[in-house]
């Protein structure tokens, strides 16, 4: 009897010291995926600030709606266009697929209210190439341009209010992924470069 309890004590033991074992990786893997994801949000958040910085400088927005010699890509792309869009990830393993991002980017942005949108790819590259001299994580940036819904001439292509909306994802590894939709107006004014506002800045679920 003796030896029954002792037994029974050691597999209880036993069981609790996995459970605690398993609580333990699992917060691990948990604050591991926290800070993973409030640093591709901060990534994402760059991404538009970069891609803001870029149309700041765009003399017409009408160009940057067009398509380049790549449909899915500007035709008037932002400084930072990787030479492929099928890049190799910076975390290694399969490689982006820009074309089904962008694919994606559309289907979620077409819900039937407003003017039609076309996005298209407007800055793409992995983090530590678009920002040398910061000790970045190992992230890809991708950001697109469309016309904005409530433009109503009827023309994606076409910049008819001085409204653009963006949006930048931010992707990681095992398939992490996070985005950020902006709204921007550029405001004509006499004597000085256009004024460019940030009108709207949310996360995208």
């Amino acid at each position: 009897m003796a030896v029954l309890t002792a037994l029974l004590a050691t597999v209880l033991l036993m069981g609790l010291g996995l459970s605690i074992a398993l609580i333990g990786t699992t917060e691990a893997t948990l604050a591991a995926d926290d800070r993973t994801a409030r640093a591709l949000r901060e990534a994402s958040l760059a991404g538009a600030h970069l891609a803001v910085a870029d149309l700041r400088i765009q003399p017409s927005w009408s160009a940057v709606l067009g398509p380049g010699l790549v449909s899915e890509v500007s035709g008037v792309p932002g400084r930072a266009v990787d030479q492929s869009l099928t890049p190799a990830a910076p975390w290694g393993g399969v490689p982006l697929d820009l074309r089904a991002v962008t694919a994606d980017v559309q289907a979620s942005a077409d819900t039937g209210v407003g003017d039609s949108q076309v996005w298209r790819l407007f800055e793409y590259g992995s983090l530590r190439h678009l920002v040398p001299a910061v000790s970045a994580g190992p992230w890809y940036l991708a950001v697109w341009v469309a016309d904005d819904r409530a433009d109503g001439d009827g023309d994606p292509l076409t910049d008819a209010n001085g409204i653009l909306a963006v949006r930048a994802v931010a992707f990681g590894p095992r398939d992490a992924r996070v985005s950020t939709a902006v709204s921007i107006r550029k405001t004509a004014v006499a004597g000085a470069p256009d004024r460019i506002r940030v009108l709207t800045i949310r996360p995208v679920p």
